[in-house]
């Protein structure tokens, strides 16, 4: 142990007493234990400091990172709990978008901060699953570098094309992908997407073939079939339903195991013939590796009560998901699953991983 002279022959001044003083027995038996006697006050005083900055948490406000662009399932879920949570935590919630990289920006720029419980991070399948699959090198690690506090939601997705397509089923969708490979061409929000991979779960189903565009932010994606520039994309439900009520779009199938209740006449992926398709867009809170247990514990207390508030139920709902709530270490065993459940599917998929 640092600091401790272990094995010295040479005495302190102290210790020149008669061989059978109890602490020159010590001494010679098991080596000198004061040190560590002095270092026990020490740790209390540590943790009552913690006790005391959990109690005196959050004294400011409190800032939540989204890594995806507005109108994404993580923006939605971030401004639906931002204000309940700041009710519970005395304090206000800002949400902040950062944006980028299929979310690694943001995921990392809450991986780097610091670890105090004011700055937090709302993580998706997408941080803290797909991107293992996707990137060589992530600049984060999902498991190590975060405290997981809490599910927020399950979200499906829809398979949406454009109506000049002319498909207007799933079926005829993988018919025509089957007869024309390598030729359709599926949008998505990036490599690393929950957008990407649904489809790419109906690509392992349907044995097509199909060429894969990455843009930006889910939207773009979107606008990519709307515009006749992609076949086929898979948003969030909650962002569809305008476009099809326009004409815009034709929703062929919902990637949850229920309809959705937006999209109540589209038939879910297992309706359509396609059961092993089932995709759900989870989101959560994250915080800092390091940041105290009982500032966690607390995080973890202020979703739970957020997610019991009846507005905040009716929005979640009423935005196509599912409200899930569940503690840290259900949370973070929830996590490990999904890396490696997604991690199985992208070897099975054949998806190479990208970057330096």
């Amino acid at each position: 142990m640092p600091g401790l002279a272990v094995g010295s022959t040479k005495r302190s001044p102290r210790s020149r007493e008669s061989p059978g003083h109890t602490s020159d027995k010590h001494t010679h038996q098991g080596g000198d234990m004061r040190p560590h006697h002095r270092l026990l006050p020490a740790l209390a005083l540590a943790s009552l400091a913690c006790a005391s900055h959990a109690a005196d948490y959050p004294a400011h406000s409190v800032q939540i990172i989204v890594p995806q662009s507005p109108g994404s399932v993580a923006d939605i879920m971030a401004r639906v709990m931002s204000k309940s949570l700041g009710k519970q935590l005395g304090q206000t919630v800002v949400v902040i978008n950062r944006p980028g990289a299929s979310g690694i920006i943001g995921a990392q720029a809450v991986a780097t901060a610091q670890p105090d419980g004011y700055t937090l991070l709302i993580g998706s399948v997408s941080t803290h699953g797909l991107l293992s699959v996707t990137e060589k090198r992530l600049s984060y690690d999902p498991l190590k570098d975060f405290e997981p506090i809490s599910q927020i939601n399950d979200s499906p997705l829809a398979l949406v094309v454009n109506p000049a397509s002319g498909i207007t089923t799933l079926q005829q969708l993988v018919d025509k992908a089957r007869a024309e490979p390598k030729r359709l061409v599926y949008a998505s929000a990036g490599n690393g997407s929950g957008s990407r991979f649904a489809i790419e779960l109906l690509r392992l189903a349907g044995k097509i073939d199909m060429l894969h565009v990455p843009y930006r932010a889910p939207m773009e994606a979107v606008m990519a079939v709307v515009a006749g520039e992609a076949t086929l994309a898979s948003p969030s439900v909650p962002s569809v339903p305008a476009l099809i009520k326009s004409g815009q779009l034709r929703a062929l199938a919902v990637t949850g195991t229920q309809r959705a209740s937006m999209l109540p006449d589209v038939p879910t992926t297992a309706e359509a013939g396609y059961p092993s398709v089932v995709f759900t867009s989870w989101t959560g809170l994250f915080a800092p590796a390091g940041t105290p247990r009982a500032i966690v514990v607390k995080l973890n207390k202020a979703v739970e009560a957020a997610l019991q508030d009846p507005q905040v139920i009716e929005s979640i709902t009423s935005s196509g998901a599912t409200p899930v709530r569940n503690s840290p270490e259900d949370f973070s065993r929830f996590v490990a699953d999904e890396m490696a459940k997604w991690r199985k599917a992208g070897t099975e998929a054949g998806i190479q991983p990208t970057g330096a």
